[in-house]
């Protein structure tokens, strides 16, 4: 009987463990976020030299005297109960022409 409590234990500790590192801690999602609006920044030479804010609460890049590159997520359906780390930020369109 002790072996099943203690079995029962053992289990109940490892299921709790990895569910609750199932999503990217904050800063690390920040990161990943900002790194993807950053290698945008540097691919787009227009961007890069008209560069005049990024509001990473509206996953936004202001640049070019108005103009605004757009970052969104894609959805993702997950299972009931799953967390799982942010879809990754992707650039969705802008305002302006690029080139």
């Amino acid at each position: 009987m002790q072996n099943w409590i203690k079995l029962s234990l053992v289990s109940a500790v490892l299921v709790t463990t990895f569910s609750s590192h199932a999503a990217l801690p904050p800063d690390r999602q920040n990161m990943r976020d900002l790194n993807v609006m950053i290698s945008f920044i540097n691919a787009n030479e227009r961007v890069a030299m008209s560069l005049e804010t990024i509001d990473f609460s509206n996953y936004t890049i202001h640049f070019g005297g108005g103009c605004q590159a757009i970052f969104e997520r894609k959805e993702v359906h997950r299972s009931a109960g799953w967390v799982g780390p942010a879809a990754p930020l992707e650039f969705a369109r802008s305002t302006c022409k690029l080139d």
